[in-house]
């Protein structure tokens, strides 16, 4: 059996997650949320555990201290502003979804008329929000595309700017005299996560080069400060002489010497990194976007340390496979695939390549991986072992469901056009039509397939040789993940009402085995209808994936009588 050789390079993520015993009360509670009240299926009560336990941030991207010492993060996966104490590190959320979706943010500082002020960039829907002290969110800036960065200089002046959407642009906003916006530059590169140092001068990367500048903010004009740095994605000066940077692809933290412009790698992390703030102290705080980590580093010894734990963006759909000799859960995730071991729970996500490997559903033998992501009309297909792309296809308008046959082919579920599509090199060939918003794909044998359908809730049963299909059962509330679980009994995942039925496609007789699992993406920036992960392991053993909380669940049924579907019936 082939496995991914990529993942032993020197820059591989294995993130351990300890098991429920050594996770603390209150973390107990936590984890125990997302898998509540499994009745007596299979002769003996099931037992719930957590193999991967909870985290609230989902991809925390920019980050910037506050005036009472937090750090504060920001999401746009999450459409959250997060509350981080960098001392215990706890999280709590300080602006909540819908309106907290962020990319970055700042605050106003003390002793200005803005003080205490929130700002944050709303990237997806083009707007500034901000937050004033005993106030509510309000939208300050309307029609800003691909706004990102924000920052307030000593003073209190507020600005921002727009990236990548052929509007590369640098603003001042004036939230105390109501001015206007003032545009401060035009077309000069793309800015990142940037900062003020005393002199008031504007510090920031040029996102996709390798440089470093310095922006006067009255005049506009833009100053090289340092060079060959990377990729950076952020920079922020430390009033001290110094400017630190991150580099998104390969996850060093730079420092330059503002007056001779000397450059040095001082630590280093998981890429992708996004962006990090000083502390008074002088300790580095870095977001690891992907992971939903922070670290703090010292620049002066270069020793670090996790501040918050985190293992995905957020857990969606997942296949079973096995990795260096051991079975393992491949779990699809916006920032990358990662696999999950499921006897020890640790996480391990291949190195970053540009997020090639973004997903929400995944496929999988011991040669290739597929995977899509919902609202991509994207799919792709690696060797596992060249790490290589086989196939990129967009012939899909909207993929959801995956599976690979026993002889390698890749099917997939196109939600739009109600298909199921056979999919190659050489373009797709459609199986089977007429379906109604179908979501979620899995196999009986190599020519018949089960598929959910989101707006009717119904299992439907499809001869792929035929293109016929029966309805198996209706009366669900918008199915999503579907897997086998032998003998003709399935197991169907409802997101809206959080939990699990078993479903005996013979009799149509339906079982809950699981309630109050953190499914809903209702917080998520992602579709209704992307799938959520559900496997069932070779010892009879499910696993479920829960984006809501970032956990992964494990309910083992009874040694002795495992998915026997007529006992202890609820």
């Amino acid at each position: 059996m082939r496995f991914v050789r990529i993942l032993w390079s020197h820059n591989r993520l294995r993130v351990g997650r300890p098991p429920l015993a050594r996770v603390g009360s209150a973390g107990r509670l936590a984890v125990l949320a997302c898998a509540l009240n499994v009745p007596p299926l299979w002769g003996a009560a099931p037992v719930p555990s957590v193999l991967v336990p909870p985290a609230v941030m989902h991809a925390v991207e920019g980050i910037a201290f506050g005036n009472d010492g937090l750090l504060y993060g920001t999401s746009v996966h999450g459409q959250s502003v997060y509350r981080i104490d960098p001392r215990s590190g706890s999280v709590t959320v300080a602006i909540g979804a819908p309106s907290g979706e962020a990319d970055d943010v700042a605050i106003g500082p003390p002793g200005t008329p803005v003080e205490g002020v929130f700002a944050w960039t709303a990237q997806r829907s083009g707007e500034i929000w901000i937050e004033r002290p005993g106030g509510v969110p309000e939208v300050a800036m309307p029609a800003v595309p691909r706004v990102n960065p924000i920052a307030f200089d000593g003073k209190g002046r507020l600005f921002m700017a727009q990236v990548g959407a052929g509007d590369d642009s640098l603003w001042e906003i004036d939230l105390v005299g109501g001015k206007a916006p003032r545009r401060v530059a035009h077309d000069q590169g793309r800015l990142n996560g940037f900062g003020f140092a005393p002199d008031g001068r504007l510090y920031a990367p040029l996102f996709g080069t390798d440089r470093l500048v310095s922006i006067d903010v009255d005049s506009g004009v833009f100053t090289t400060v340092a060079s060959g740095v990377g990729s950076p994605s952020a920079a922020k000066p430390d009033g001290k002489g110094h400017l630190y940077s991150v580099d998104y692809l390969k996850g060093d933290v730079w420092r330059t010497d503002l007056a001779s412009g000397v450059s040095k790698i001082v630590g280093a992390f998981a890429a992708p990194l996004d962006n990090l703030a000083i502390a008074p102290d002088g300790l580095v705080y870095v977001s690891s976007t992907a992971d939903s980590r922070i670290f703090a580093l010292d620049p002066a010894s270069g020793v670090s340390h996790e501040v918050v734990a985190g293992s995905f963006t957020i857990p969606l759909g997942m296949a079973l496979t096995h990795l260096a000799g051991h079975e393992a859960l491949l779990v699809a995730d916006p920032f990358g695939y990662r696999y999950v071991d499921v006897a020890s729970g640790v996480v391990t996500r291949p190195p970053w390549a540009a997020n090639r490997g973004a997903s929400s559903q995944v496929a999988v033998n011991d040669r290739f991986i597929a995977f899509d992501l919902a609202g991509s009309a994207r799919v792709r297909q690696i060797d596992r072992d060249t790490d290589q792309v086989v196939f990129e296809s967009s012939a899909i308008p909207a993929p959801r469901g995956l599976a690979l046959t026993s002889t390698g082919e890749l099917l997939v579920v196109d939600s739009d056009t109600g298909r199921i599509v056979r999919l190659t090199e050489g373009g797709a060939q459609t199986l089977a039509t007429g379906l109604r918003h179908p979501v979620g794909l899995a196999l009986e044998t190599d020519t018949v397939a089960m598929v959910t359908e989101f707006d009717t809730g119904t299992l439907q049963r499809v001869d792929l040789t035929s293109g016929q299909a029966n309805t198996v059962i209706s009366g669900l509330d918008h199915p999503t993940g579907v897997a086998h679980a032998g003998a003709g009994r399935w197991l169907v995942v409802e997101p809206g009402r959080g939990r699990v039925l078993a479903i005996d496609a013979k009799t149509g007789t339906r079982t809950p085995i699981a309630r109050g699992l953190a499914l809903a993406l209702d917080r998520l920036d992602l579709p209704r209808d992307t799938n959520s992960g559900i496997v069932v392991g070779s010892d009879g053993a499910v696993y479920l994936s829960c984006p809501g909380n970032n956990s992964i669940v494990k309910i083992a049924p009874s040694k002795k009588r495992q998915f026997d579907m007529n006992k202890g019936r609820s």
